[in-house]
Parts: structure tokens; C-alpha cells; sequence
């Protein structure tokens, strides 16, 4: 069988616009409570410890278990102060008061009701050999960008054995002042603004903002029970939501390896840090899907021309 160099190319091409055009998975989000499934998917090695026990507090409204996420985690656990079902879902409205339901607008209690606290409690022993606990994790929120700088904003927190240890790049913690001290002035370089216009993940989420991945490392008390404490909470109203995404499988011993974002990366304000917060681990690097599939065609017609000389 003969083939001529044209049809090999011809039929590349053809392939690859079909690849080109094949949609990437939607970001999905389903409600799921169940300790043992949520600590199933955020366990990754952990070794050195054992006795693991997951509590998730408040409304079963607020936890989820997302997948194919628009901030390269690929997938894992998400809380948020509103319903979660509805984070998943194109970006309507930078900031400003929204009609109660055209935006995330708290479900968890009354609209306007500044009492939506929500906390994921991991508790673990340790047997001594390991000595920092890591994971990776992304926090966004409604607030963004239009309340930075005020002083009744979300707040959000990872605490392990009660120290703090929610931490940007810099250093400084994650809190939605730091990431948009004035909304007018500029922005952490680790913060993502989507606008309804312009914004990398406007037709994914509803959230106005959010951070690059960024990783949580902390001290583990050897020979002992340990505690972490993952919690958001609304602060003096209850209109706007916060959410935070823990990547699966990072939860652990083991410092995962950092995260670089994909195209479009300098106009998310990407400083090269992410999931790493400076400390410069070796990066995964994640392709679009249709990227990915369009390299597998590529290599796969280059290998029957060959086969055909």
C-alpha cells in the first residue's frame, strides 16, 4: 500500500482540527459529606501516619467533590459558604449586591445573614518518622475585587494544631486583603481576577476571584494526635461566598510537586510559585485536553508514515 506524502498530511490535518475542536470535560461539582469518601480522596502518602479521622461540620450544603476544576488541581475537595452546587456555573456579576440566586448568594442560611461558618477537621497520629504535614489548595471567593481593602471580608483559615499556617508566596496569609489590598491600586501576583468579561474561568465559575495553587506546609507534633482545621467564614454579611479547593491526593508526608499553570498563564498572574509558594519543587506541568489529544494524533500519524516508507 502506497500513500502519498499529501493524503498522510491531509488526513493529519483533518484529525487534528476534529481534536482541536472536542470539548474539554466540564467542571463538576457533587455534594458529598461522607468522611471516609472525602478522606479517601484527599489522602495521598501518608506515610508515618495513621489513625485518620475526617469530621465535616454545618450544612451538607457546603461540600463537594469537584473535578475537571478551570485551577489546575484536577480534582479533589471543595467548601464553600454557599452552596457548592452552584459554584459550577458561568460568572454573571463582578461583585455588587446580586439578586438573591443570579450568584453564588449564601443558601446556607438567610440571605444576608453573616453566620455561615463551615469547617473540614482532619485529625491524624503521627508516629514520629515525618515531621510536616503537606497539601495543595486553591481559595476564591465573590468579594473579589471590589471589597478589597474592607474591613468585613470572608474570612478563611488552615490551622494545623491551632497555628495558622495559610500562607501566600510571600509569606503573608491568604486573606483576600492581602490578595486585593485596593482594588484600584493592583493585586497579589498570586490572585486571579475573572471578570465577567475578560476573566480565564468566567464561563466555569462564579467566583470574581481566586489564587493560584498554593501549598500548605506545616510542623507535625511527633509521637502524638494532631489536628488540622480547615474553615471559611462569612464576615458582616452573608450576600457574598467563599470557597476553598483541596486537591486530591496531596494530603500527606510527601511535598507534592508544584503546579505550573497552562496557556494564559502570564495573564493570570502567574509568578512561578504555584503549589510550591517559592520553595521550587520539580513542576508538573498539565496540557489543555485538547492539547494533550492533539499530541497523541500528531505521534501516532508520524509513526504510520513511517511505517508506510
Amino acid at each position: 500500500m502506497i500513500l502519498s506524502t499529501r493524503s498522510i498530511f491531509g488526513s493529519a490535518i483533518g484529525l487534528l482540527l476534529i481534536v482541536g475542536s472536542y470539548p474539554a470535560e466540564a467542571f463538576t461539582i457533587t455534594r458529598q459529606t461522607d468522611p471516609e469518601i472525602l478522606k479517601e480522596v484527599l489522602l495521598g502518602d501518608t506515610s508515618g501516619l495513621d489513625n485518620f479521622e475526617v469530621i465535616a461540620k454545618d450544612s451538607s450544603l457546603a461540600y463537594g467533590i469537584f473535578e475537571n476544576d478551570p485551577f489546575n488541581l484536577t480534582s479533589g475537595v471543595v467548601l464553600s459558604t454557599g452552596n457548592i452546587k452552584e459554584l459550577a456555573a458561568q460568572n454573571l456579576q463582578d461583585g455588587g449586591l446580586s439578586k438573591i440566586g443570579e450568584d453564588l448568594s449564601t443558601d446556607l442560611g438567610n440571605p444576608g445573614s453573616d453566620d455561615d461558618s463551615i469547617s473540614l477537621e482532619l485529625k491524624f497520629y503521627s508516629d514520629g518518622t515525618k515531621d510536616t504535614f503537606y497539601f495543595q489548595y486553591v481559595f476564591g471567593s465573590e468579594e473579589f475585587v471590589e471589597f478589597g481593602g474592607e474591613k468585613f471580608n470572608d474570612s478563611f483559615s488552615l490551622k494545623l494544631n491551632g497555628i495558622p499556617l495559610a500562607t501566600l508566596s510571600n509569606g503573608d496569609a491568604t486573606t483576600i486583603n492581602n490578595l486585593v489590598p485596593d482594588p484600584h491600586v493592583g493585586y497579589h501576583p498570586d490572585f486571579i481576577y475573572n471578570s465577567t468579561d475578560s476573566g480565564p474561568a468566567k464561563d466555569q465559575t462564579k467566583l470574581d476571584g481566586y489564587t493560584v495553587p498554593l501549598l500548605f506546609s506545616g510542623p507535625i507534633i511527633p509521637n502524638a494526635h494532631n489536628q488540622l482545621l480547615i474553615n471559611i467564614h462569612d464576615v458582616g454579611d452573608g450576600l457574598f461566598d467563599s470557597a476553598v479547593f483541596l486537591k486530591a491526593g496531596t494530603f500527606g508526608t510527601v511535598k507534592p510537586p508544584s503546579i505550573i499553570l497552562g496557556d494564559g498563564g502570564d495573564s493570570r498572574n502567574d509568578n512561578g510559585n504555584n503549589g510550591d509558594n517559592g520553595q521550587g519543587d520539580t513542576p508538573t506541568s498539565i496540557p489543555e485536553p485538547s492539547m494533550a489529544l492533539g499530541l497523541v494524533t500528531v505521534a501516532l500519524i508520524g509513526r504510520f508514515a513511517l511505517k508506510i516508507k
